[in-house]
Parts: structure tokens; C-alpha cells; sequence
């Protein structure tokens, strides 16, 4: 089993992005006003939470990713097993480590992880699923997040970082055909509504055009869609907190 995980890690786990990520999400909800050591906490929880739900959509994912990702071989049917088992194993670890250092958010964990397993078993065979179900995680694990932090978050700024996912996740239709390029933009500009609020600052607005209208105008460049899920955050931190 350990030739198996350490295979998943150097496939699966690109710890430097991981973690780019997670200060990313991590801004949305987090204030400069919060000490040191709750961001530090807090970025551990959602690196640590983002690893542990990665393996469990990898594992449910396994007929999808064996056909559209060949150079997965933990996949393969002599060690899909032990990677089953890694995946149990480590979701018992993470739960009782919750439990322990982090109990206010111990049900709500609980719930997402038995809510994401419901959800891969009813919907198995449904391709838009499993894109989808992976999703769940950002704002659930933002809402915890949110539980130790001096600024009064909202719940439509949380939700923001499931379309915004959504929104990089769909650059990927765009790469096969330039013309969906209207999936991403949409989900951003929903996005950018949630975050910037334009209905109490009509100035606002011109963040979303100007950042939608980069995204188009480059849509066909790989750095494409990480233009947004740097920017959104990014921003959204300057104009509440700064």
C-alpha cells in the first residue's frame, strides 16, 4: 500500500499549488485583523481538508479517470485495492483528527464526507457529477473556516468559491473548443457579483467587465484560468480589507 499512496502523491499532489489554493480560498473569508496563527491554522485545515477530499473524488472518479487518464496506474485493478484502502484509512485519520483539534466542525465534515459518498453512489454514472460533486467541498470548508475568524462572513461571499471553481474547472471544455468560452465567463460573472456586490457600488462592476473582458480577449492562453482565480480573491481582499 505505501508504493501505491507515494505513486498517488507524485501523480496527484502538486503540494505548491495545493497550497497557492488554498491562501487563495482562504483570503475569501479570512481578515486582516485575525492573528497569525489563525491563518496559519486555518490554511493547515484547508491543505490538509483539500488533500483528504482530492483522494476521496479520486477514488469514486476511478471508471472516468482509467479512460481519460491513463498515467493514473494507482487505477489500474491490482492496486485500485490498496488505494481503497489508503482512501478508508486516511478519511478515519482525518475524521478523528477533527474531532480532536477542531470539534466545532466535526458534524459538518461528517456531513459533507457522507453527502459526497451518497452523491457518487446515486450518481455514478453521470459524467456532469463528478465534476460537480468535487466542488462541494470549497464552500463547506470555507463555512468552518469562517467559524474562527473575526470577520462576519457572508454566505453569498462563500458560495462565490464554488463558482469560482466551477469557472477554472470549465477553462477545460474551452481548451477543446474556444466557443464554450461563454461557461466560464458566466460562472465568473455570477462569481464577481457575489464578491463585489455592485448593487451597493456601481463602480464595482467595472472590476467584473475588466477582469471578463481579459479572460476573453486571452481565452485561448494557458495561464488563462488562473487569470481568475487569482484575481478574484486577490481583489476582493484589497477592497474589503484594505
Amino acid at each position: 500500500m505505501i508504493a501505491v499512496l507515494v505513486e498517488y502523491i507524485k501523480i496527484r499532489i502538486y503540494l505548491v499549488q495545493l497550497i497557492g489554493l488554498t491562501i487563495l480560498m482562504s483570503i475569501l473569508v479570512l481578515s486582516r485583523d485575525d492573528a497569525f496563527d489563525v491563518w496559519m491554522y486555518s490554511v493547515l485545515f484547508l491543505v490538509i481538508s483539500f488533500g483528504v477530499f482530492r483522494v476521496l473524488d479520486d477514488a469514486f472518479s476511478v471508471e472516468l479517470d482509467r479512460k481519460e487518464h491513463l498515467e493514473r496506474i494507482y487505477l489500474i485493478s491490482q492496486k485500485f485495492n490498496s488505494f481503497k484502502k489508503i482512501t478508508a484509512i486516511i478519511i478515519v485519520i482525518y475524521l478523528i483528527s477533527v474531532g480532536l483539534v477542531f470539534p466545532a466542525t466535526f458534524l459538518i465534515i461528517l456531513l459533507l464526507l457522507i453527502g459526497s459518498l451518497v452523491l457518487y453512489l446515486l450518481l455514478r454514472k453521470q459524467q456532469l457529477a463528478f465534476k460537480l460533486i468535487p466542488l462541494l467541498k470549497y464552500p463547506v470548508l470555507l463555512y468552518c473556516v469562517s467559524m474562527i475568524s473575526s470577520n462576519e462572513v457572508e454566505l453569498g461571499v462563500i458560495f462565490s468559491s464554488f463558482l469560482l471553481m466551477a469557472g477554472f474547472d470549465s477553462f477545460d471544455n474551452v481548451k477543446r473548443n474556444s466557443n464554450r468560452i461563454w461557461q466560464p465567463m458566466l460562472l465568473l460573472f455570477c462569481c464577481s457579483i457575489l464578491l463585489f456586490k455592485p448593487w451597493l457600488n456601481y463602480i464595482n462592476i467595472l472590476f467584473s467587465v475588466f477582469t471578463l473582458l481579459v479572460i476573453y480577449l486571452i481565452r485561448d492562453k494557458r495561464i488563462t484560468p488562473y487569470v481568475s482565480i487569482l484575481f478574484f480573491p486577490i481583489l476582493f481582499f484589497i477592497l474589503t480589507h484594505l
